[in-house]
């Protein structure tokens, strides 16, 4: 299902690639698991917070970067990651200074721990974080509450992602500069995926028998719990495949 990230002969040049290009971007699968999502003001609420969370996760390796021009570039993916966050909030029709989603309890809590486990040794390797597991949280969300609505009749405002990424104009100049490090950013990239996953099950709502399964491979499974989680496995396929995809964007698959 996934690559081996393979190191990049030294003297090619890198250039970012269009998805268009990308060996990785066949269509996904028809597979829908919107009938186990949560609420879709906790959908909203809970991506408005995640952005929210990420912008705070990139913003704390700024002073590491020395140079002032990465520095500005980073900072301007960070305010990407703001702007979302309050066109998100927005659906709640609440000022900056309101965090309560309307009251919705949003998944905060999952959001955080994520960020947290995610401890970069190089501010590339968070500004590669912010670029793939926001990446993956999109893909995710916008699957999730297909078709879904507000319960005002406003529909959810997810947002199409920029074909030209801020982080990806980052990432690439210091691929390209550094021979070592599309080597270090190819291993943190294969160990974002686990947690990703992991964010995206707790903001499923699973039936007990579903949830005990995934826990517990040895537990029989009947049809019904099997259909389900096959359904889950064939959209987990689908967020990798687009995880490999914009790796691929930065020449760091094969």
């Amino acid at each position: 299902m996934f690559k081996l990230f393979r190191r990049r002969q030294k003297g090619t040049e890198l250039r970012v690639r269009s998805r268009s290009e990308s060996a990785h971007t066949s269509r996904p699968t028809n597979v829908r698991i919107d009938f186990l999502a949560p609420d879709s003001e906790v959908l909203v609420g809970t991506l408005a917070y995640f952005k929210l969370a990420a912008f705070e996760y990139l913003t704390g390796v700024l002073p590491l970067i020395e140079q002032p021009d990465l520095r500005a570039q980073t900072a301007s993916v960070a305010e990407e990651l703001l702007t979302r966050h309050r066109h998100y909030r927005g659906a709640f029709g609440q000022g900056d200074s309101e965090l309560t989603f309307g009251g919705v309890q949003v998944h905060q809590a999952d959001s955080d721990e994520l960020w947290s486990r995610l401890s970069p040794n190089l501010w590339q390797e968070a500004v590669l974080a912010v670029y793939l597991v926001d990446g993956f949280a999109d893909d995710f969300v916008a699957r999730l509450g297909k078709g879904a609505k507000l319960r005002t009749g406003l529909r959810w405002p997810v947002a199409e992602r920029s074909e030209t990424d801020a982080a990806l104009a980052v990432l690439a100049q210091e691929i390209e500069r550094t021979d070592w490090l599309a080597d270090r950013l190819a291993m943190w990239g294969r160990r974002l995926v686990g947690d990703s996953l992991l964010w995206c099950r707790a903001l499923m709502v699973l039936p007990d028998p579903v949830l005990r399964a995934l826990r517990d491979t040895s537990l029989h499974r009947d049809d019904e719990v099997q259909q389900v989680i096959s359904q889950i496995e064939a959209v987990h396929a689908d967020l990798i495949a687009g995880h490999t995809a914009r790796m691929e964007r930065l020449g760091l698959t094969a």
